[in-house]
């Protein structure tokens, strides 16, 4: 049995809304509860009823703890399911929507043994090595909370007779050997940014961005969206959510279980992408595009082509210079622009065109990634309602993280005023 832990959670909620500076009722305004309610449940008078959960996601983004974390310091889930992976799994569950907290948590528990990332810890377990792990989840955004991956890492025993190469090929073929690729697992070589002091071996484990199929129902009459975005440009999110708020599968390709050999990646990647798939969201590799890589036939799809300004375009360059540089470019900005000019749409092709702004990206001198991440996630929402309503379809959005933008009246949250934009344009200008 589970036992509401009203006066722990009620001091993480009342904290959380404090650092952020919000007033109750602000912070009421927000989540959409009459101040009364909100004071009524951090004053720990009695446990929240069931319809707390409605306001979930809301909680979670005006306190910044993350459903997760809220999960957690509540006691709604057994110790026997307490484990990152599971809480993660259980905020995801919670996502979709639930009556009372006994369906949540048998729903919740159902999920978690599915979970890619419960799969590889499971694996990992079980194998002879008595292998150290320890679980983190990248998860971003202040107004749409995103789990982009869980990272797993993986510390070996003290008296573990291999380098780290050996270790990586004894996990990745022996341990893991049957997950690896249906997984589309990889070890993680560039900076974990969410995580300070990682271990030195780390398993990215996809989450949000997946490749994964549609769903069973309902059908949206709708053709199948391709994304083509430059280097950093967050095209693989955005075309995520899209492929959720629609309830379409989506096809990221770093995800796929490619090989390693580039010209291999390009010729399976060309394959995939050659026809039009129903129901399905496709990301185009945008580094594969200056490996020979073509933009695809667009007949029959759905074209979203994402653009960027000078400050992304700058910041993209420094991240990718060395693949930039194996491809040919001595200026790494050269080679984000070649990119860009690589991604066409032929005349007269209905298309969206969605423009992430350098002023709702960056914080002062830095980017934000929180910041970056609501912004795609406020475009993607604006796709889906086009595209839903093109479809004779309510405009709310079927699945995925955009669903959580959805009032309790059943209206979508308007966005905030931004920079960028989405236009659905009929043929390239100018």
């Amino acid at each position: 049995m589970t036992h509401w832990r009203a006066g722990e959670w009620a001091e993480a909620v009342r904290t959380g809304i404090r650092s952020r500076g919000l007033s109750l009722d602000e912070a009421a305004r927000r989540i959409g509860v009459p101040t009364s309610t909100l004071r009524s449940w951090i004053e720990h008078r009695h446990a929240p009823k069931v319809t707390v959960f409605d306001h979930w996601a809301q909680l979670a983004e005006v306190t910044g703890l993350g459903e997760a974390e809220l999960l957690r310091v509540a006691g709604v889930l057994p110790d026997s399911l307490a484990s990152p992976v599971h809480v993660a799994q259980a905020a995801k569950a919670l996502r979709e929507g639930i009556d009372r907290a006994g369906q949540f948590l048998r729903q919740a528990t159902a999920l978690v043994y599915s979970s890619p990332g419960t799969q590889v810890a499971n694996a990992i377990a079980a194998s002879p090595v008595d292998w150290e792990m320890r679980i983190r989840s990248a998860t971003r955004g202040d107004e749409v909370r995103v789990t982009y991956h869980h990272y797993v890492g993986i510390v070996p025993p003290r008296d573990f007779p291999h380098d780290d190469a050996e270790v990586r090929r004894i996990i990745e073929h022996d341990v893991l050997g049957e997950l690896w690729r249906p997984l589309g697992l990889y070890w993680r070589v560039a900076e974990v940014h969410d995580w300070h002091e990682p271990p030195r071996l780390v398993i990215q484990v996809p989450e949000q961005e997946a490749t994964r199929p549609p769903v069973p129902s309902p059908v949206v009459a709708a053709p199948p969206v391709v994304v083509l975005s430059p280097i950093w440009g967050y095209g693989e999110l955005l075309a995520s959510l899209i492929a959720d708020g629609l309830g379409f599968g989506n096809v990221d390709f770093r995800y796929f279980g490619l090989p390693d050999a580039m010209a291999d990646r390009v010729r399976i990647t060309a394959r995939e992408l050659a026809e039009p798939a129903p129901r399905l969201v496709h990301s185009v590799p945008p580094i594969m595009l200056l490996h020979g890589l073509a933009v695809p036939d667009l007949t029959g799809r759905l074209p979203v082509v994402v653009r960027y300004g000078p400050r992304m375009r700058a910041r993209a360059a420094r991240i990718y210079r060395s693949a930039l540089r194996e491809a040919g470019f001595e200026d790494p900005l050269e080679g984000a622009r070649a990119i860009e000019e690589a991604i066409a749409v032929p005349p007269g092709c209905a298309h969206f065109e969605v423009t992430l702004a350098d002023e709702d990206v960056f914080d002062g001198d830095r980017p934000s990634l929180d910041r970056l991440n609501d912004s795609v996630a406020w475009h993607a929402e604006q796709i889906v309602e086009q595209v839903l309503l093109g479809a004779g379809l309510p405009p709310v959005p079927l699945g995925g993280p955009l669903k959580r933008l959805v009032l309790p009246s059943g209206r979508v949250r308007r966005p905030p005023v931004l920079a960028g934009s989405v236009v659905r344009r009929a043929a390239l200008e100018g």
